[in-house]
């Protein structure tokens, strides 16, 4: 399987990097990339912008429509001195209800804005949550302990079972916000990872277990709700009816409390060195592998310990990791795969070290 589409500045060829300049073409070091119908949303995180194409797949178009975070698509900016509707290394985009949603991850927070029936988003963000009001950006509200309506670094975030999931990815633990007021949304009901709302130790001072060290995307089904926790090299699988208890699934460790990484000598199928991404659709799961340059398909949910992908992308088999396979940027090489969206037959890549989005077409 090859990319059917690239998103990005051309390479110019090597090892050497696509350009990274604003653009309505280039990106730098994009982190969340999401496909929401006929859309493309990136979230082009060193330029402090989210980017949408419309029509992304059949158009012959590779520019961005829409910008949202800086006045123009030449603006890269971060914007702490305006931090009521800009933005400061965004992580994620969604489509919520009637809502664009984006983690503002460097603001701490997530950041609200209109997003209309034509796919349209407002300029302006109508609200914010883990802060207090819109021009607020300090870490955990500039507290040095958390609660349970901050954030620190919030990386990834999911809807499931009327319950937002967002990853607090500096305080080491996840949380869980009762969609009934939605975007209004204040304290957390429910934390994973912390024994209570106000610590933030990484590990819990423990060993790995139910804990987090870099809990960064989550996605789910109505059953499951899974975690890429990225420091401890794997990904979990929590019971939704049972969240509190320890994880039912664990890849990348052979058990609860290994956390153990592979840097040298070959890979595997049931490896993992800092997995900061996470899809699922259709009962199957997408990880990117983003350390080992690779993102690996597993056609069923794993519902135990240590299982292994069936496919890996962007290397010729699962014993290789190298960036762009250490030869050059061709179109079906990574170079840390930041972000993974799975929908239907199409897998968008947000290639960050690589400066660009890959869509792929899996083989159903």
């Amino acid at each position: 399987m090859r990319p059917i589409k690239l998103f990005g500045g051309d390479s110019p060829g090597g090892l050497r990097l696509p350009p990274a300049k604003a653009s309505r073409r280039n990106l730098y070091g994009p982190r969340g990339v999401t496909i929401h119908g006929n859309d493309l949303i990136v979230c082009d995180t060193g330029n402090h912008r989210v980017l949408i194409y419309k029509d992304f797949v059949e158009s012959g178009r590779y520019d961005a429509d829409i910008v949202i975070g800086q006045d123009d698509f030449d603006s890269e900016r971060h914007c702490s001195s305006e931090a009521k509707s800009g933005l400061y290394m965004p992580t994620q985009a969604e489509v919520i209800d009637d809502y664009l949603v984006v983690a503002d991850s460097w603001h701490h927070r997530l950041v609200v804005f209109d997003y209309d029936s034509n796919g349209e988003p407002s300029q302006h963000a109508v609200c914010v949550i883990g802060q207090n009001d819109l021009n607020s950006i300090d870490a955990n509200q500039g507290s040095n302990d958390p609660s349970a309506n901050s954030l620190y670094w919030p990386f990834g975030f999911v809807v499931l079972n009327d319950s937002l999931f967002v990853a607090d990815t500096g305080n080491r633990r996840v949380l869980a916000w009762s969609m009934s007021r939605f975007p209004d949304l204040e304290s957390a009901r429910l934390v994973l990872g912390q024994n209570s709302m106000f610590e933030r130790e990484e590990n819990r001072g423990e060993l790995a277990g139910d804990t987090f060290r870099w809990p960064h995307a989550l996605d789910g089904t109505e059953e499951m709700l899974f975690v890429a926790d990225a420091g401890n090299h794997r990904v979990l699988g929590f019971n939704q009816t049972k969240l509190k208890e320890p994880a039912q699934v664990i890849i990348g460790q052979t058990g609860p409390f290994e956390n153990s990484e592979w840097p040298y000598g070959p890979q595997s199928a049931t490896k993992l060195r800092f997995p900061y991404g996470l899809s699922v659709d259709k009962g199957r799961l997408a990880v990117a592998d983003t350390a080992n340059n690779r993102v690996l398909i597993y056609r069923k949910l794993p519902r135990g310990y240590g299982e292994g992908a069936d496919h890996v992308l962007g290397q010729v088999n699962f014993e290789q990791n190298g960036e762009n396979r250490w030869q050059t940027v061709a179109s079906d090489t990574f170079c840390w795969p930041y972000g993974v969206d799975m929908v239907g037959n199409l897998l968008a890549v947000a290639d960050s070290g690589n400066n660009r989005v890959a869509i792929w077409k899996l083989e159903e």
